[in-house]
């Protein structure tokens, strides 16, 4: 088992069974090089970053990497399957409440209805084939809630591949996936509580899939008087607060990484109803008030 801090800008835990310490050592060397390499492509806070680069442009084609067209076609998808609940030009309404936080001042209407303007319609178009992705949009964006766990299923998954490898468990800030022949225990942690003994809020089994976690109960935007979230939602440019805790079970951290981020904004109705019609999705959501709202693939997976 292997501890790492500042890793994506959080902590990583990385866990492999290998029928020897060279197997092992040799599984979390690529790991974190996979990791230091595609954060090089995905992260928007970098100057040299591909990503930032890429987001210099606007509308012409430019030749981005494999990774980076991928994960930009995906994001689109996801961005017309959740009905705007994941758009990573979300990013726009982050930087608006930020500044307006600091400067404690109340966000009007008239500032965000120019934003939700420029929020409809495709932020670019990608050609995989050709290796090319034309930006359209002129807002900030960023690929955090699916980069991050594409990163983790790309780290995950060159670690498994490993001679000798058996068992591949990586967390990286609480999103999780497994690799390997035999399910593991993991608990949900309890947003109402920040004591590291605390009773967790659920326990389920991972077997060779990912988990990923959103809540609104460790960061937000104080003004004036009041404490916003800062789960925003897209499609209202406004902080979501009836939920606190979100967690996704996918067969992918990606997807449960991209799951998490739209079922914190979308009703738990409708979070449900996606889930189960996406298959083998399980979703625990848990509302300010305490209640909780999960599936029956949640459940079976307890």
């Amino acid at each position: 088992m292997a501890y790492f801090e500042g890793v994506l800008g959080t902590s990583l835990e990385l866990q492999v069974v290998a029928e020897s310490k060279s197997g092992g050592q040799g599984a979390e060397a690529v790991a974190l090089a996979e990791i230091d390499r595609l954060e090089a492509i995905f992260n928007a806070y970098r100057p040299d970053s591909e990503l930032r680069r890429w987001q210099e442009t606007h509308n012409e084609e430019v030749s981005v990497s494999p990774e980076l067209a991928g994960l930009l076609l995906a994001g689109e998808q996801w961005r017309t399957r959740t009905a705007g609940a994941f758009n990573p030009a979300v990013e726009a309404f982050t930087r608006l409440w930020a500044d307006h936080a600091k400067r404690n001042t109340p966000v009007t209407a008239s500032e965000i209805a120019p934003l939700l303007a420029a929020l409809e319609g495709p932020l670019w178009e990608v050609d995989p084939t050709r290796g090319l992705a034309c930006r359209l949009t002129t807002l900030p964006v960023t690929l955090n809630s699916i980069a991050k766990g594409f990163i983790i299923d790309a780290a995950c998954e060159i670690a498994f591949a490993c001679p000798d490898v058996h068992e591949v468990l990586l967390n990286i800030g609480g999103d999780l996936r497994h690799s390997g022949s035999k399910p593991v225990p993991v608990a949900i942690a309890d947003p109402r509580s920040d004591a590291e003994n605390a009773e967790p809020a659920d326990r389920i089994q991972l077997f060779n899939g990912g988990i990923a976690t959103s809540g609104n109960y460790r960061r937000g935007f104080q003004i004036g008087e009041r404490w916003y979230s800062h789960v925003l939602d897209p499609r209202s440019g406004r902080p979501v607060e009836d939920l606190i805790g979100v967690s996704v079970l996918a067969p992918d951290a990606t997807t449960a990484d991209v799951l998490a981020t739209a079922f914190s904004v979308l009703k738990p109705v409708h979070s449900l109803e996606l889930a189960d019609s996406l298959g083998n999705i399980g979703v625990l959501l848990i509302a300010a008030d305490g209640t909780r709202h999960s599936n029956a693939f949640w459940e079976q997976s307890r």
